[in-house]
């Protein structure tokens, strides 16, 4: 046992001396003369006791009156007791409910278990404790707020769900820092399987957390799951398919593993594969599918694993639709073949000069090949290549020589699927982007691809001459082309597939004159949205599966559907980390069954006291 406040026992040096002093003092009596003290021989042993050091003999009431100056002083002390639990006097518990705390490797899933851990907590609380629950995933969400009621807590613990959504604790563990500012043995515990990145605050330094201690509480015991890490469709350019799939495989587990991959089409089989991945391994499989159709493309993998959340992901197949393009050239054949060989392409083209911008409006969307015409229309969707102008997303600044591409956005819609790592370029512009333009590849004296979208306008800048590079003659120029019309005409490109990252907010379509949307998740819940706009920018996506809207117009009921996948690596390594990076500090994993918390026991203290008085008060009255 140990005390907060062990100088409270400098008590005993001044009570129980002052109580012994009052029972050592003589009493002074009045001489009194009688006949015969036989019947006074309690009288002379009273008399006897009261000489020094003989009255403090089988006294109960000084014994009695020192065990309550002991209790009384020890109860200062805050003497405390150190318990097998986690707690503290004021703590944050933030539960992480991203995709991998699904996974069963523990009785339930690892969430089951941090939420059973936590109610241990909430349960463990002494008096004058108190916590706060925040719960983390795509964002951070306090539940409660700070309070020592246990039922709160344990209401806000009860009615927390998973999500399928990645997480990155760095907002939750502020929001609890600065909750917790200014409170006395502040603890904030992460409880979570550390599948996420470094903690970083500004400039890589760590997160400020004031006062307050982070505690790392690992959850999960192992790492065995296989799962889909992409999965994509675009257009075939030729050939027998309408479509090509891709679909994307990896192993996380440490044993080799035996797997299917399945390609449906709403609910038939159209294909598998049968797979076999070593530890740690990727694999890629493409798959030719035809018909146009807006049909439903699922990939499912058929195995046996902790995490069933990344064993499938779908999309929406989305039909052609007719796109016209003028092309604005002096003549380049590469770049005219391109475009005839994109089935949704109806081509028109025209010489640079003032009839090329009187034209532009008419069409859906214009390619300038060397030379932008003046006075564009401020709003449409353009593609520069080798110039500039001003609609598009840079600021030509000058020339360079022999540039390569040194690195791109292997995400974005428009450079995806590409390989620009060898191309060849004679010469290329230099420029800067504009504030609303995105740098999409970059070379060592500037961006060679830019995006960038604005107020009805859309538009994507190559930097080089097609016919000063060697890109016409590689496998990703048609790609380019292709990636590049789907972005710049959006929705109304009718792109490839339908679908989004768990988390993300994602606007969706919704035809004239409907004010009203219902919105049936993947769990079957329902809630209905007001549409204001459209877009509608949807932002309840924290489930993978399939999202229908269902609304109704002049001619009658409509459902759309949205993919919603996990397809995050992160998430689907489930490993759980032995530690987190906290900027340049490691944090390492406490176990929560080898963690002990001090317990106070003076309220104990102090109630045996109070009946060790309400003793001494008997005593006193029963012997007069």
């Amino acid at each position: 046992m140990s005390a907060f406040n062990p100088l409270a026992l400098l008590w005993l040096l001044v009570a129980v001396p002052a109580i012994l002093l009052l029972y050592l003092l003589k009493r002074r009596r009045r001489d009194q003369v009688v006949s015969s003290v036989l019947l006074w021989q309690r009288l002379v042993q009273d008399v006897q006791a009261d000489t020094p050091f003989q009255k403090l003999r089988r006294n109960l009431l000084l014994l009695l009156q020192l065990l309550l100056v002991l209790l009384l002083a020890a109860a200062l002390a805050r003497p405390f007791l150190r318990v097998r639990a986690l707690g503290g006097k004021n703590m944050a518990i933030l539960i992480d409910a991203s995709a991998s705390m699904r996974a069963t490797d523990v009785p339930g899933s690892r969430f089951e278990e941090a939420r059973r851990l936590a109610l241990r907590m909430v349960d463990g609380m002494g008096r004058g404790d108190a916590a706060l629950v925040i719960l983390v995933a795509g964002q951070a969400r306090a539940l409660c707020p700070l309070t020592s009621d246990r039922n709160v807590l344990r209401r806000a613990l009860e009615r927390m769900r998973p999500t399928d959504t990645a997480t990155n604790p760095r907002e939750a563990i502020l929001l609890a820092a600065s909750l917790l500012a200014q409170r006395r043995d502040a603890q904030i515990f992460l409880l979570s399987d550390g599948a996420f990145a470094a903690l970083d605050g500004a400039e890589g330094a760590g997160i400020p957390l004031g006062s307050a201690r982070l505690r790392f509480v690992r959850i999960g015991h192992r790492g065995d799951n296989v799962g889909l890490t992409a999965l994509d469709v675009r257009r075939s350019l030729g050939g027998t398919f309408d479509y090509q799939a891709f679909a994307q495989v990896r192993n996380f587990s440490e044993q080799r593993r035996r797997l299917t991959l399945e390609l449906y089409r709403e609910d038939s089989l159209i294909d598998a594969r049968e797979l076999t991945l070593s530890p740690g391994e990727t694999h890629g499989e493409v798959f030719g599918i035809q018909g146009s159709a807006s049909d439903l493309l699922r990939a499912r993998l058929d195995v046996a694993d902790d995490l069933a959340a990344d064993n499938q992901a779908a999309l929406v197949l989305q039909p052609r639709r007719q796109v016209n393009v003028l092309l604005v050239t002096a003549g380049n054949l590469f770049l005219e073949k391109a475009l005839n060989v994109d089935p949704r392409v109806s081509l028109a083209k025209t010489a640079p000069g003032a009839a090329a911008a009187t034209a532009a409006p008419r069409y859906d969307l214009v390619v300038l090949d060397g030379k932008a015409p003046e006075r564009l229309p401020p709003r449409g969707r353009y593609l520069f290549i080798g110039t500039g102008g001003a609609a598009a997303p840079v600021a030509i600044t000058g020339r360079t020589e022999h540039p390569s591409f040194l690195d791109w956005d292997r995400r974005h819609p428009v450079t995806r699927f590409l390989d620009l790592s060898s191309v060849q370029i004679a010469r290329a512009l230099v420029a800067r982007p504009l504030p609303w333009g995105q740098a999409l590849a970059q070379s060592e004296a500037g961006p060679l691809l830019v995006a960038g979208e604005k107020e009805g306008l859309r538009s994507l800048y190559i930097g080089f001459d097609l016919t000063e590079s060697d890109l016409p003659l590689r496998v990703a120029f048609p790609i380019l082309l292709a990636n590049a019309i789907d972005w710049l005409m959006g929705s109304d490109a009718g792109t490839a597939s339908l679908q989004a990252r768990t988390g993300d907010v994602v606007p969706t379509e919704v035809p004239a004159g409907v004010r009203r949307l219902t919105v049936v998740h993947p769990d079957g819940s329902r809630h209905a949205l007001a549409v204001e706009q459209s877009p509608l920018f949807f932002a309840a996506t924290e489930q993978a599966g399939i999202y229908r809207f269902e609304g109704r117009r002049k001619e009658g009921p409509f459902t759309t559907r949205l993919a919603v996948n996990l397809l995050n690596e992160a998430e689907s390594d489930i490993r759980p980390r032995d530690q987190v990076r906290l900027g340049s500090a490691s944090i390492a994993a406490v176990d929560a069954h080898s963690q002990r918390v001090p317990r106070e026991v003076w309220r104990w203290l102090a109630l045996v006291g109070l009946g060790v008085m309400a003793l001494e008060w008997f005593a006193y009255h029963r012997r007069l």
